[in-house]
C-alpha cells in the first residue's frame, strides 16, 4: 500500500509556512523545476519536513532547479511548496 499524505503530526499551515521561510533564505528553489521525477521513496529526508520519504509514500524529486543538492518532497509537502512558490511569486509581482 502506498500512502500519498505523510507527516500529519505538523499541519499544513506550518508546512507552507516553512516553505516561504526556506524560499526566500534561498534553501528552496523559488519555482519551477526543469523536470520532475515521482516514485516510490528512497528513505532519504523530504527537502521541506525533514522526514524520511518512506518506501510506501511517494517521492517527488525535482531536477533542474540550481542546486547543489537534490531536492525531493512528499508529495504533500511538494504541493505545500508549489504554493508557497506561487505566494512568493505574486508578492515579488506587487
Amino acid at each position: 500500500m502506498i500512502r500519498v499524505v505523510t507527516d500529519r503530526s505538523k499541519p499544513d499551515s506550518v508546512c507552507f509556512e516553512r516553505a516561504l521561510r526556506a524560499i526566500k533564505d534561498g534553501q528552496l528553489p523559488p519555482g519551477v523545476a526543469e523536470r520532475v521525477w515521482g516514485g516510490l521513496g528512497s528513505g532519504l529526508p523530504c527537502s521541506l519536513c525533514g522526514q524520511p520519504i518512506h518506501s510506501s509514500d511517494i517521492e517527488i524529486e525535482l531536477d533542474g532547479v540550481g542546486t547543489a543538492a537534490a531536492v525531493r518532497f512528499h508529495s504533500r509537502c511538494h504541493h505545500l511548496w508549489q504554493q508557497a512558490c506561487a505566494r512568493v511569486s505574486a508578492e515579488a509581482d506587487h
